[in-house]
């Protein structure tokens, strides 16, 4: 029995990608990336308006042909978070070209540095696990009803390796990043055959983010008999 391989088309010129998290950080990165590949990008933040403006500037100046929009959407609001997909879909500058999301990347989480499990409340739990799981879930099934129907996506799922165990962040953070893991390896399996593919990605601190502290000054190191 012979195996078929199929054809993969990875080109992203022309495509519409929407990075959530876009104002800084891996977000603001990915927005460049997906810029210099040609695609018009939907620049989500919550509360970041100016620096999702000062982006969209950026990249429209550098590429004039392209779409930079900055699009709205508070995930720790299930409201907010259900419209986010519709409210850049619905701008007429993107109407009038696109017709669906075809490239997601799931960036926007929460992050807070509470290692202790005693100094986790329930609230900080249901708050984390809103951000950082559930409003994925609900902006990645709002992107793949278009990706389904056209037959070309890509989702790209941001993790941690918190979800391994490790972290500063906490077991509630940990917990929440490995939803999202195991969300996008079951999506993973169901959609390959529909022409979607869903990846994870699991950095650890990105000094950039302001994740890693300054390095210590030399003269500040101590020295003599430990």
């Amino acid at each position: 029995m012979a195996l078929r391989l199929q054809t993969i088309d990875n080109n992203l010129k022309g495509r519409l990608a929407l990075v959530t998290g876009s104002s800084g950080g891996i977000g603001s990165a990915v927005a460049r990336a997906f810029a210099a590949q040609g695609c018009d990008v939907g620049l989500h933040y919550a509360s970041s308006k100016e620096k999702a403006d000062k982006l969209a500037q950026e990249l429209s100046e550098t590429y004039p042909s392209q779409l930079f929009v900055p699009v709205h959407a508070d995930l720790s609001q299930r409201e907010s978070t259900r419209a986010l997909v519709s409210s850049l879909l619905s701008q007429d500058v993107v109407s009038s070209k696109h017709k669906a999301v075809s490239i997601l990347v799931a960036n926007a989480g929460l992050g807070r540095r509470i290692r202790d499990v005693a100094e986790i409340g329930e609230d900080d739990w249901d708050e984390m696990m809103e951000v950082n799981s559930r409003s994925q879930f609900v902006v990645t099934k709002a992107c793949l009803a278009g990706m389904r129907q056209q037959g070309w996506g890509r989702v790209i799922l941001v993790g941690s390796i918190a979800s391994r165990g490790s972290g500063l962040n906490g077991c509630h953070y940990a917990a929440s990043k490995g939803a999202l893991t195991s969300m996008g390896q079951n999506l993973a399996t169901l959609l390959a055959p529909e022409g979607v593919t869903v990846n994870i990605v699991s950095p650890a601190m990105i000094g950039s983010t302001g994740m890693i502290p300054p390095p210590i000054s030399e003269y500040d190191l101590p020295f003599g008999p430990l």
